[in-house]
């Protein structure tokens, strides 16, 4: 039987999930569209690596039962490559749908109004970029990507070389948005799904 401890770390961590990711399992909703969940389902808290002892926010997901099981069977490279994508494409939904993202989900966990100058000013500036970003591709399908930065930094209130880095990490292999080009061959920015 589990004690305190265990019990408390399990529901802290239960909840992280589901406000980072949604209340439903995240295999189902990425291979069928489906957000199963309770109180349908009961979730279970995935470890991508196989390693249950490794709680580390990065490593858990919500799978069903059903999933979780598939999951464990799998060697643990592929178990872990697929629950990155799996979480990946999840994550381009819940920013597209919430205008949310994992970042700012963990930053809530984190007091940044006491912390460095440098955390306050990011913790205003990452979402103020996130908005506009979500907005223009919403209307116009694409963003340039030198609009992405330029006009990003003047509407967020911080410096090119800011909205560079946020580009360069919402854009990255598990991030919302994917670089593109355009029919002229100028580069562009575009969700990734």
């Amino acid at each position: 039987m589990p004690n305190r401890f265990q019990i408390a770390q399990h529901q802290l961590a239960y909840d992280f999930i589901i406000k980072r990711d949604g209340k439903y399992c995240i295999a189902c909703f990425i291979n069928n569209g489906i957000k199963r969940g309770p109180p349908a389902i009961k979730l279970q808290i995935d470890h991508a690596d196989n390693n249950p002892s490794n709680w580390s926010s990065t490593n858990l997901h919500l799978l069903c039962q059903k999933h979780n099981l598939e999951m464990r069977n799998k060697p643990p490279a592929e178990h872990k490559r697929l629950i990155e994508d799996y979480s990946a494409k999840n994550a381009c939904v819940c920013a597209r749908e919430n205008y949310h993202s994992p970042t700012i989900t963990a930053k809530e966990q984190v007091d940044y109004a006491s912390g460095s100058p440098e955390m306050q000013a990011n913790d205003i500036f990452e979402q103020r970029w996130l908005n506009f970003m979500h907005n223009w591709i919403e209307t116009n399908g694409s963003i340039p990507k030198s609009e992405a930065i330029n006009a990003g930094a003047l509407i967020a209130g911080c410096s090119n070389s800011t909205t560079a880095r946020y580009l360069a990490k919402y854009a990255s292999s598990m991030g919302c948005f994917k670089e593109s080009k355009d029919s002229a061959g100028a580069r562009i920015i575009v969700y990734r799904i």
